[in-house]
């Protein structure tokens, strides 16, 4: 197998490019397969997942939109799974479909204009509202009376003070929810997309939201099952050699999920991201480039310190769940899949101008050949940086045996110095497996 492998790689070198875009068409294809076999074994035999009651703790803000499963009511605000009977774990159908916000449900304004403008509760329309379904003959969170409603105010007050003055607890599951036993905290479904939409908790969540808190307890009641066979796609991909260039049964990066902490990685990255951290002005401003940014781990925090940012991607699988898990976290940045050195985007007559750019164990990939070496040279003279992150390798790895340039940390950075018109190439942090990170910009002279 290692020979035909052997026999593959040197063919494609009658090819331009070394056979890039041959590769690239192979490598789509089968991305587009393991789609197609992660979904079907997701439907056919199942997916291992969390407990339905563990507690994960994330920010209210991301729980933007209700479920919209669609039962007999008038009311969308109903339009949740109905709890008191059992609910399947995992769905289809297009209750995950954004349509209505939280933030418009008439509990969220009533508890809003409570804690912000002191209204009473009788003068909101929640409270009219629910009073008039009470008096109509439906039980409401236990209340069958206009006293007991007023009852319920009355705590829903106590637990705004209570959570002014203590913050957000975490609460007993098994003594809070007698129709959902195990379910306690604020409950969420998960759609397709990787979104969190409201299922129960409208009180707490309200609260928090008003209050701006910006980490709750919340339990899951239903994935979608297009969001399952996500799961089930990236689980896959940790199995697989050649899966983001991780070792076999891992995840080359963490994925920036609360619902896939449980896949495994080898990398955290957050050693990496402390030490780049360190070197940029915060709250920052500006485009940043991740070149080879795997799942998307460096594009996630660059966008939260304030960078408006563009991961580069050459496998089409990790550039797949990286644009997937960006949409699950509300994110902006861009995800271009490809060879960095042949891209469009990158080329002089689109002028590239970047403030910070981070290549971190990547550009000792381009030097393997002499037309990569060729091609990184040109893209350093063509990209404008401002300030370059980069973590060399290690010339005694085995893949580095062979090549046609291996050179030592310090060499390779003093090259990119000379290549980007840098001032300086400083060595800022050494990893744990040895590697060191360079940061290299130009020299800022102060007006006189």
């Amino acid at each position: 197998m290692a020979n035909l492998t052997n026999l593959a790689k040197s063919s494609l070198q009658i090819f331009p490019d070394n056979g890039y875009f041959i590769k690239k068409m192979v490598r789509e294809t089968l991305v587009k397969k393991e789609i197609l076999i992660s979904d079907l074994s997701n439907r056919l035999r199942g997916t291992t997942l969390a407990s339905p009651y563990t507690v994960y703790w994330i920010d209210p803000a991301r729980i933007e939109f209700h479920t919209n499963y669609k039962r007999d009511s008038l009311d969308w605000e109903d339009l949740v799974f109905d709890q008191s009977k059992p609910v399947a774990k995992i769905q289809d159908g297009d209750w995950d479909i954004p349509e209505h916000r939280v933030s418009d449900m008439r509990a969220f304004r009533a508890i809003h204009d409570r804690i912000h403008h002191g209204n009473a509760w009788q003068t909101t329309e929640y409270y009219q509202c629910a009073v008039r379904q009470i008096e109509g003959g439906r039980e409401l969170w236990g209340c069958s009376s206009r006293a007991d409603f007023d009852k319920r105010c009355d705590e829903i007050d106590n637990l705004i003070e209570s959570i002014k003055t203590h913050g957000y607890l975490e609460r007993s599951a098994d003594k809070i929810n007698p129709v959902s036993p195990g379910y306690g905290e604020i409950i969420i479904n998960i759609s397709r997309d990787g979104l969190c939409l409201f299922q129960d908790g409208r009180h707490r969540l309200a609260i928090a939201l008003a209050l701006g808190l910006k980490q709750v307890p919340v339990q899951v009641l239903v994935r979608h099952s297009g969001w399952v066979s996500f799961r089930e796609f990236l689980k896959r991909m940790a199995t697989r050699d050649d899966g983001g260039y991780s070792p076999l049964g891992t995840l080359y990066q963490s994925p920036l999920h609360f619902d896939l902490v449980d896949i495994p990685s080898i990398h955290s990255c957050e050693d990496r991201w402390d030490a780049i951290k360190s070197h940029i002005a915060i709250p920052a401003s500006g485009v940043a480039l991740d070149i080879g940014c795997n799942l998307g781990f460096f594009c996630h925090k660059l966008e939260e310190v304030g960078y408006s940012s563009v991961g580069v991607e050459y496998l089409p699988e990790c550039a797949y769940v990286a644009k997937k898990i960006a949409t699950a976290e509300n994110r902006k940045f861009k995800v271009l899949t490809g060879d960095i050195l042949t891209l469009e985007e990158f080329q002089p007559h689109n002028a590239p101008v970047f403030d910070v750019v981070l290549a971190l164990n990547i550009f000792h990939h381009f030097i393997k050949t002499q037309d990569g070496y060729e091609k990184l040279r040109q893209f350093m003279n063509n990209v404008r940086i401002g300030t370059l992150f980069f973590e060399a390798h290690l010339p005694g790895e085995a893949q580095m045996q062979e090549v046609f340039f291996n050179p030592a940390p310090d060499e390779f950075a003093q090259l990119l110095k000379d290549w980007g018109r840098f001032e300086r190439a400083v060595p800022i942090y050494t990893a744990d497996d040895g590697r060191t990170m360079f940061k290299l910009d130009q020299q800022r002279i102060s007006p006189k």
